[in-house]
């Protein structure tokens, strides 16, 4: 196991604190797409100071979450998995930005096939890919290696693993920007956290916290229950 790789099975899970609501789904069943919708993070969940954000503003900024240009990497921060839901968010039009995949799989052995294939890539093909960021009215190829992340254990598994940009080209300065992935596992499902940003704007503890978050509301939507609002519920800002 490589050092840049951090693995949690978590052995059970809670007692049910809440009774099943009618007409919600059994916890061994695989959610669709508007039950994933529900489970995934919202404005509501982050800390005072988010936003959402969209594709098409990341495509106009030109950088945000990494998208790896390697094929064998494209799923490290996104999945294929049919049904999906999808979200993004941002503290600043400059960063930080996250964006998170809820994804139903044909169950629990599947979505364990999934985290492994994560778990693989960035032992290996994925442990550095490439990407194209804008840079004035041209682009510029720069890079990301995995290095440590420290996480805490997530679902019933988990991957984790934080890259660090690298400039490609020769005399170019790097720019201290971190790309942090937190992959989970809950039953029949898998949720993707990314966050990326200026290393000096980041707050670990908050990534942590955000990951858990998304994690909760996918366990509570697979298990019947509404997921509740958090207590300080910081509401949205505009960007």
């Amino acid at each position: 196991m490589y050092a840049h790789l951090r693995t949690a099975v978590v052995a059970g899970t809670a007692a049910l604190s809440l009774v099943l609501a009618p007409g919600r789904p059994a916890a061994a069943d695989t959610l669709g797409e508007g039950q994933l919708r529900e489970a995934l993070l919202d404005a509501v969940d982050f800390p005072a100071g988010w936003a959402g954000d969209s594709e098409r503003s990341a495509a106009e900024r030109g950088f945000g979450v990494p998208r790896p240009a390697e094929p064998a990497c494209g799923e490290l921060f996104d999945s294929t998995a049919d049904p999906a839901a999808r979200a993004g968010f941002a503290r600043s039009r400059g960063g930080p930005f996250l964006t998170t995949v809820a994804a139903a799989h044909e169950g629990p052995a599947a979505a364990g096939r999934a985290l492994a294939a994560v778990r693989r890539a960035v032992d290996g093909a994925c442990a550095t890919f490439r990407t194209q960021e804008r840079a004035g009215e041209g682009l510029v190829t720069v890079s990301y290696e995995a290095a440590v992340l420290d996480a805490g254990r997530l679902g019933d598994e988990s991957v984790a693993v934080r890259y660090q940009r690298r400039p490609a080209g020769q005399g170019q300065a790097a720019t201290p920007v971190v790309a942090d992935l937190v992959v989970a596992r809950v039953g029949a499902h898998t949720v993707r956290v990314a966050q990326a940003g200026y290393e000096g704007d980041r707050d670990d503890g908050a990534m942590e916290a955000i990951a858990e978050r998304a994690v909760a509301k996918l366990r509570d939507v697979a298990e019947g229950r509404t997921p509740a609002p958090p207590p300080d519920q910081p509401g949205t800002t505009e960007l």
